[in-house]
């Protein structure tokens, strides 16, 4: 009996998990969107299409707000698309092993970036390329205010 609560007592006071993440490449296309003031991967959103008094994003707007574009191309029939391009952080991709503790194999693939695509100056849909981790983990971790025991998620 001793033994076992000395073993209990031994995995109190350790902590660890095994487990496995995956970082990738995710993108998101959105129609009519939500654009934020400042310029960033997240201030690209989907828009509400039944709201009647939605804001119209312009060339302007967008230059006022999210500054010059890394760089503008045309595409479209005949070129009349203008897609602008905002590049970020890098973009990670790879795998994280975790045994006790997180092991990153991970290697920047390009930038995160954030693309609008105008016609006749106004802003018609928006891509954004960012990193995104998915995975899960098994284990046992202890804080201030919690103690955690079993499976969880390492998605983002």
């Amino acid at each position: 009996m001793k033994k076992l609560i000395s073993a209990l007592v031994l995995c109190l006071l350790t902590q660890g998990c095994v487990g496995v993440a995956a970082v990738k490449t995710r993108t998101a296309t959105f129609q009519s969107p939500r654009v934020s003031k400042e310029a960033g991967i997240y201030g690209l959103g989907q828009g509400d299409p039944s709201q009647t008094n939605s804001v119209t994003y312009t060339a302007t707007w967008l230059e006022e707000h999210w500054g010059k574009p890394k760089c503008i191309r045309h595409s479209g029939a005949g070129g009349l698309d203008e897609v602008w391009v905002y590049k970020f952080d890098p973009l990670w991709n790879g795998v994280v092993p975790i045994i006790l503790v997180p092991i990153p194999l991970i290697v920047p693939t390009g930038r995160e970036q954030v693309q609008f695509v105008l016609r006749e100056g106004h802003v018609i849909s928006g891509k954004v390329r960012e990193s995104h981790s998915v995975g899960g983990a098994f284990g046992y971790s202890a804080g201030p205010c919690t103690i955690n025991f079993g499976p969880f998620s390492l998605t983002d």
